[in-house]
């Protein structure tokens, strides 16, 4: 049977005087998901091989950005999908993984350490929302990453739960 780690991803940078406004929205709202990983699997679950991943990036308003691409994972092989490491525990059961390198490199500072951060059921998404600061030579600004990562396999249920959610922000003003 066939099975794969859907990732969802949306972005946003914000300068930090924008940052800084008490009008700005320093996170995201929550999308509605349920469409965008089910036509994710549907899609491509012919391409998919026997496990797999389908990641997505999306526009931070949750419209699609890019088509899904579509990569294999052998075995219990590690697969790198956004900030995280995902290894089939079982056709059923996925380990999801934060990692600490990559998440300084896609959100900046402050740290978070590598740990896992769930194991993945059939269609139960998780949804993990991260931000930081970076700065460089155009000045400082903030980041927002929202990822939503969902177990498919096999046919698609009339109603997925609502996401589980693993809020990583930091205290950051």
């Amino acid at each position: 049977m066939r099975s794969a780690v859907v990732l969802l991803e949306r972005s946003s940078l914000i300068p930090k005087d924008v940052w800084r406004d008490s009008s700005c929205h320093r996170t995201f709202m929550p999308i509605e998901v349920s469409h965008l990983i089910t036509n994710a699997w549907e899609w491509n679950q012919p391409t998919v091989p026997e496990q797999g991943s389908i990641v997505m990036s999306l526009q931070p308003d949750g419209s699609s950005k890019d088509p899904p691409t579509v990569h294999p994972i052998q075995g219990e092989q590690k697969d790198f999908i956004g900030v995280f490491d995902v290894s089939f525990v079982s056709t059923d059961r996925v380990k999801v993984t934060l990692r600490e390198e990559e998440c300084a490199r896609k959100v900046g500072s402050p740290k978070r350490r590598t740990r896992q951060i769930a194991l993945l059921r059939p269609w139960k998404p998780v949804r993990v929302l991260l931000n930081g600061r970076s700065a460089g030579s155009s000045g400082q600004f903030y980041l927002l990453r929202e990822y939503y990562l969902a177990l498919c396999t096999g046919a698609v249920p009339e109603q997925l739960e609502p996401p589980r959610f693993v809020d990583l922000q930091a205290d950051l003003f």
